[in-house]
This record gives structure tokens, C-alpha cells and sequence, in this order.
């Protein structure tokens, strides 16, 4: 029988390898950097991602949604409630079986083009915090390692 304690890894050397830390530490930050920029309009960055997904293809369903945005159902489904409760966003009948599309409210599309100016503000901050060329290079590889993970799940 082997001893737990020479197979196992020593908790500095969990601390320094663990990605599941790091992404989440840099993505905390990240997550605290566009919320500063957006907080005047009410959104937090996870709002305005899902309005902008929407924007960009209108989910048949939530599941849809959900699977775009690489997020637990119902973690998104407290979201997007909020979003309609706040009058952003309504649900219609989508056709397919008996889902709920999604679709931004003339009052959504117009906080939304304001917070896409936030965002951009928030962005270029950013960017130039990190440079312009490594952050394409990382979002790049999270893109391509996001897929590869994905396949897993």
C-alpha cells in the first residue's frame, strides 16, 4: 500500500498549478474591472454578456442560451428573470417544441448600446493593462481550450 502523503501533491504545489484557481482569480478581477464601468447603468458584466448574446443570435430557448454561454442553466435562468423583471428582456414563443425565445425590450437595446460604450471603455482599459497583443493571444488559447475542456463535459 502506498502512503497518501508521497503521492499526493503538497498543498504550495496545489496553490501554483491549480487552473481552476487561477482562471477563476483572473477572472474575479476581470469580473470587478468591467462591473466598475458598467454600475451607473445597473448591469454587472454577467448581464451584459447575456444581453449581448442575445443581441447577437436570439436563443430559441434558455437551454440554447445556456450552452452558448458555457453556463449552468440555472444559473443563467436567475439572470435572465432579472433581465425581464427589470423590463431588458422578454420571452415569446419560439417554435421550437414548447420553448421561449428570448429577444432584448426597446428599453434593453437602449441600455444596451449604452453599455456597449461602457464595455468598449472597460475593453481598452484592459487591454492596455494587459497589451493588446498578449490578451489576443490568451483569448485565443481560452477559446481553443475552452472547446477542448467542453468535449469532456
Amino acid at each position: 500500500m502506498t502512503d497518501a502523503a508521497t503521492t499526493s501533491p503538497a498543498p504550495m504545489d496545489i496553490a501554483r498549478q491549480c487552473a481552476a484557481l487561477h482562471s477563476r482569480v483572473f477572472s474575479r478581477l476581470i469580473t470587478r474591472h468591467y462591473n466598475s464601468r458598467l454600475a451607473d447603468l445597473g448591469l454587472r458584466i454577467t448581464q451584459f454578456t447575456v444581453l449581448n448574446a442575445i443581441k447577437v443570435s436570439p436563443p430559441e430557448s434558455i437551454h440554447q442560451l445556456a450552452e452558448t454561454l458555457g453556463m449552468e442553466r440555472t444559473s443563467l435562468q436567475r439572470t435572465v428573470e432579472m433581465l425581464i423583471n427589470k423590463g431588458l428582456v422578454q420571452s415569446e414563443p419560439s417554435g421550437h417544441k414548447r420553448s421561449l425565445g428570448l429577444t432584448l425590450t426597446p428599453q434593453g437595446e437602449e441600455l444596451y448600446q449604452q453599455a456597449v460604450q461602457r464595455w468598449q471603455q472597460a475593453h481598452e482599459e484592459f487591454t492596455r493593462l494587459v497589451g493588446q497583443d498578449n490578451w489576443d493571444a490568451v483569448a485565443g488559447q481560452l477559446h481553443q481550450l475552452s472547446k477542448q475542456v467542453k468535449t469532456t463535459l
